[in-house]
Order: structure tokens, then C-alpha cells, then sequence
């Protein structure tokens, strides 16, 4: 008897957790087609640079190699800006 309602409360509970799930149509997301990234190349730079600090600061770099790729992440960030201006002009 106890068996029987621990099951039936344990199958209601899971149907009324689930029923939001399945009352509403899946709906797929499409990307439209003329959808351009605005990120660019130097925004990921700047997002390396960020990350690489944050290393640094932890303890996870030594000075060595924070120095050193932070010069490599700051030069292909100037190059890519000089890039874009030249392009845009």
C-alpha cells in the first residue's frame, strides 16, 4: 500500500515538472542570412590580453612569458586596428 502511493506521488510529481517541458512547441533558432559577426580579430586580442593578466596576476605566468606574449597579443592587436582604419578609409 505505502509502495503504491510513493510511486503514484513520485509519477505525479515527475509529470508535473515535466509538463512545462512538453506543453510548448520546441522552437528552432535560425540565424539570419545576412547576419554579420560584429566582433572582430582585435576584439579577441583584447580578450586574450585580459585573460593573459589575469594569469599573471593569479601566478599562472611567469614574468618571462607574460612579457613575452603580451608583446606578441599587443602587436597583432595594432596590426589588426591599423588594418581595419585602412580598410574602412
Amino acid at each position: 500500500m505505502i509502495w503504491t502511493f510513493a510511486v503514484i506521488v513520485i509519477l505525479g510529481s515527475v509529470g508535473v515538472i515535466t509538463y512545462p517541458l512538453f506543453r510548448s512547441k520546441i522552437q528552432k533558432y535560425e540565424i539570419p542570412e545576412n547576419y554579420q559577426l560584429d566582433t572582430s580579430q582585435a576584439d579577441f586580442c583584447l580578450t586574450a590580453l585580459s585573460d593573459l593578466e589575469d594569469d599573471y596576476a593569479l601566478g599562472r605566468l611567469s614574468e618571462s612569458d607574460y612579457n613575452q606574449q603580451k608583446i606578441f597579443l599587443q602587436r597583432n592587436y595594432l596590426k589588426l586596428q591599423k588594418k581595419e582604419v585602412s580598410t574602412e578609409d
